[in-house]
């Protein structure tokens, strides 16, 4: 018996998830015939690796969409989860899953202070082309961790120092701007490296955040 990483909501990418309190899902893999789950226990520790949740035995065949046992998450807090069960009549646990992780995005409006850039030129009735956006940056020292929190009024593909970032093509997607601006979530740690930095993007229409 091993029981699978919990996942997170309906995410494949559990990077800038914008839920506070994101339900768990997980599988039971047994060659056991006609094994059913018992109880579960789930366990969440902070980035600094304290455990702030342990939710002991509890009784639960349920293993999907399972309500958020924890304190609720702020912005950019990131986490790792794991879980163990136990099967009906058995007093021993199965061994803990391996742990999960995941980190939320930017979850308050507030928590947004980037202005957007556009690019200088006057606005059009025939369609215009890519506009390419550059922006060099300096770094005094070692990166431990950096993450690029990116949308536009239109399609982007954007980069550092050359490399693409991410595998998204023409992203945020298709947008209806009346209602929501989606916004993506990289980690560009990788990326970086000390001294002089670029960032670029090919931006189609109109602004970039």
């Amino acid at each position: 018996m091993h029981v699978t990483p919990p996942a997170f909501e309906h995410h494949r990418e559990p990077l800038g998830i914008g839920e506070s309190a994101p339900r768990l899902s997980w599988r039971r893999v047994t060659d056991a015939a006609d094994w059913r789950q018992a109880a579960h226990q789930v366990e969440i520790t902070a980035a600094d690796g304290t455990v702030t949740a342990d939710t002991g035995r509890v009784a639960s065949a349920e293993s999907v969409l399972v309500p958020w046992p924890g304190p609720r998450l702020g912005s950019r807090d990131r986490v790792g989860v794991r879980v163990r069960v136990w099967g009906e009549g058995e007093d021993e646990p199965s061994p803990w899953s391996p742990t999960a992780h995941a980190e939320t995005g930017l979850l308050e409006p507030t928590d947004w202070t980037a202005r957007p850039v556009t690019p200088d030129r006057a606005p059009a009735e025939e369609p215009l082309p890519v506009a390419l956006l550059r922006r060099d940056f300096a770094l005094t020292g070692h990166v431990a961790s950096a993450r690029l929190y990116i949308t536009a009024y239109g399609v982007y593909e954007a980069e550092i120092n050359g490399e693409p970032v991410g595998d998204h093509v023409l992203a945020p997607g298709w947008t209806s701007y009346a209602h929501r601006l989606r916004y993506q979530t990289y980690d560009i740690t990788p990326l970086l490296r000390t001294g002089e930095n670029t960032i670029g993007g090919a931006l189609v229409t109109t602004s970039l955040w």
